[in-house]
């Protein structure tokens, strides 16, 4: 099924029509893990229509602002993505070191969102985490992201991702190699996928940090639920705003 823009704007939290999770809450439905092992351990979880109309245009209009004068690259030193373009997303915040009445809309919105994520970090760690500055990743409409994990020497515990502008499906595979230890079975086969409507927020914590790599399908691709109607995804171009806590040592380490 391929969503017409005025039946997708009736579904602020995606075109499911069974959906009875509010909005802003993490909802399983976008999680679809019908083909994942059996050892997964569902740490990836979506927050449909996480963020409001006007959190998001906020957003959009301050990475637009920021990266008016970049160009979009053909491809990145690691070969992961390509026709994208990146800035670093920090908030007034994080430049001066100190609070300030006035905090933009951005900002509130990216802090809000921290504030959620921090419950997927270990408890032993939450006193103790620091975030990183915030990424804004504008993908083309025919820009590429393939399957990797996020460095695991530098950031920590999560990563996590709005998703604006379209949407996507992301799908995450059992990865080994240069990225983790060798816990994991990539001959295990199977992934998990996500669907990822615009203005949602994802998380990926656990074996979904570390032990399996993400990527996004390409456009048109089916998100599918068992025994329920499929979605066909028709991705433009996609920005995203990443959020990665710091690698920080345990206290008892």
């Amino acid at each position: 099924m391929s969503l017409s823009r005025a039946a997708a704007s009736r579904f602020r939290c995606g075109p499911f029509r069974y959906l009875t999770t509010s909005c802003g809450l993490p909802n399983p439905d976008y999680v679809n893990v019908s083909s994942a092992p059996s050892n997964y351990d569902n740490s990836a979880v979506v927050y449909p229509g996480f963020l409001s109309d006007e959190e998001g245009q906020s957003l959009v209009k301050e990475v637009s602002k920021r990266m008016k004068r970049r160009r979009f690259e053909d491809g990145h030193w690691d070969s992961v993505i390509s026709k994208y373009r990146e800035i670093e997303l920090a908030t007034p915040h994080e430049v001066d070191n100190e609070s300030t009445i006035d905090v933009p809309q951005y900002a509130q919105t990216i802090q809000r969102t921290r504030d959620i994520l921090k419950s997927y970090v270990s408890p032993q760690l939450t006193n103790h985490m620091k975030w990183l500055p915030c990424h804004a990743i504008d993908l083309s409409k025919n820009g590429r992201l393939d399957a990797h994990v996020d460095s695991v020497k530098f950031s920590g515990e999560i990563v996590a991702g709005i998703s604006l502008l379209s949407d996507s499906i992301m799908r995450l595979r059992p990865a080994k190699g240069e990225w983790i230890d060798d816990t994991s079975d990539e001959s295990s086969g199977g992934h998990v996928d996500l669907y990822l409507p615009k203005l949602s927020l994802y998380c990926l914590h656990g074996m979904s940090r570390f032990h399996y790599s993400h990527e996004l399908l390409p456009s048109d691709s089916i998100y599918q639920i068992s025994g329920r109607e499929d979605v066909q995804v028709t991705r433009g171009r996609r920005l995203s705003i990443i959020f990665r806590d710091a690698l920080v040592a345990s206290k008892d380490a």
